[in-house]
């Protein structure tokens, strides 16, 4: 692996992944670390994500640093015409560009999936709450789930069982909208029984992807296991999904981490949500498993597959949530010697202190991430962490580990080698 001691990298992020910059802390000579907080009265909250950390700089923008930056890493969604701008400016850049869209314009992104022929279970485009209203209503008691586009702070996706033990959801998402919710366009999936969650947790270049790879399946919102498997080991139907979507990555000049979040029945395999970023799970559990990470974002930058080097077979991740911290800072407390392996979200350190800064996004704060060769040590190690990390209302889905070693047996009943 190259010495990357003389270059410099900045992280542009939206303030979930500050992580990345303390890991690239030991290898770059200089990291820098940015996340947006300009509006029309800008919140501390925002300002301060990512301060305070030593092994990393803090800069309220790219620009004034932009000349001295050798790698510029976008890990999450949004920037692509600045990401297209620095590589036009002859800078190396690791982001998803406008392959993005694949995931923010989920109606338009799967009449693609259509033309490319990807499988995908049955759905419906609807536009404003009004046609959603009557199209739950004609479904009676059928189990659906409902997503947007874009805009994911007005809600995340969710599902239903009959219109009537959800409609006040819906008029309170209908009147957070205002006018907008007659504008707004809602994708309704038909539920796929008895599935389960299953992806390829990798990184794209160009549309070419590295032979080895983590297998990945998810409790959702709580937990996250995977295998590291070759190419050769993956579920066929799940590797011809993305040999299917490797063109567009290509016409995109896509160079990210890639998810396609799918589920999958026996020998059948759907494309749900692509996953056109780094995920989170499971790039929290990537940034440990990686041992040549510097080198896949320094090369796949300038538009090479680097081969993965990983440490251990396979890797777990706890979600961490606390309600209190969606609306109010969170001092989180534990033991030092467990930093490299609690992920945080949100992040300030003042001082001593770990605090997590409130976004209004959503309760999860931290993830605890494992690995090695046997799966029941990593469960354990997991879960002798989580217990020590304290903070006000701070929850541990340790009791997810159970239903996802269910979901491992039946994987293993469909032939899926975990």
């Amino acid at each position: 692996m190259n010495d990357y001691k003389t270059k410099s990298v900045c992280v542009c992020d939206n303030g979930i992944f500050s992580e990345l910059a303390e890991t690239l802390s030991a290898s770059f000579g200089k990291v820098f670390y940015t996340a947006p907080w300009i509006s029309a009265f800008p919140s501390s909250y925002q300002v301060e994500v990512g301060e305070g950390f030593s092994k990393f700089e803090r800069v309220s923008d790219i620009w004034e640093i932009v000349e001295d930056v050798d790698l510029f890493v976008f890990p999450d969604l949004f920037q692509g015409p600045l990401q297209e701008y620095l590589a036009a400016k002859g800078k190396r850049v690791f982001g998803s560009r406008n392959g993005d869209e694949l995931e923010n314009y989920r109606g338009e992104a799967k009449a693609h999936f259509k033309e490319l022929d990807i499988p995908q279970g049955p759905y419906k485009v609807v536009k404003g709450m009004s046609e959603l209203r009557s199209y739950l209503q004609s479904r009676g008691h059928d189990k659906l789930w409902i997503k947007i586009n874009l805009t994911r702070k007005d809600t995340e996706t969710f599902a239903l069982e009959g219109y009537e033990g959800v409609k006040n959801r819906l008029d309170r998402i209908e009147a957070d909208l205002g006018p907008v919710a007659d504008a707004m366009q809602f994708i309704v999936e038909d539920d796929l029984p008895d599935t389960r969650d299953i992806a390829i947790d990798t990184y794209s270049i160009d549309g070419s992807y590295p032979t080895l790879s983590l297998l990945g399946t998810e409790e959702k919102g709580e937990a996250y296991v995977a295998a590291v498997k070759r190419r050769s080991e993956l579920p066929a139907g799940l590797t011809d999904i993305y040999d299917k979507l490797a063109p567009t990555l290509k016409r995109f000049g896509y160079r990210n981490f890639l998810s396609l979040e799918c589920r999958t029945r026996k020998d059948e395999v759907w494309l749900g949500d692509p996953c056109c970023r780094a995920g989170s799970p499971p790039f929290e559990l990537q940034l440990n498993m990686l041992k040549n990470l510097p080198e896949i974002l320094w090369e796949g930058a300038d538009g090479k597959v680097v081969e993965p080097e990983y440490d251990g077979r396979y890797g777990f991740e706890l979600i961490i949530h606390s309600d209190w911290a969606d609306r109010n800072p969170l001092r989180l407390e534990f033991p030092e010697k467990f930093r490299d392996q609690i992920k945080l979200r949100y992040a300030s350190q003042f001082g001593k202190d770990t605090w997590i800064m409130p976004q209004e996004g959503g309760p999860r704060v931290a993830a605890v991430v494992t690995r090695g060769d046997n799966l029941e040590d990593c469960f354990a190690e997991a879960e002798e962490i989580a217990e020590q990390i304290k903070g006000i209302q701070v929850e541990t889905f340790t009791r997810s580990i159970p239903s996802l070693k269910k979901t491992l047996e039946k994987l293993r009943t469909w032939g899926v080698p975990f």
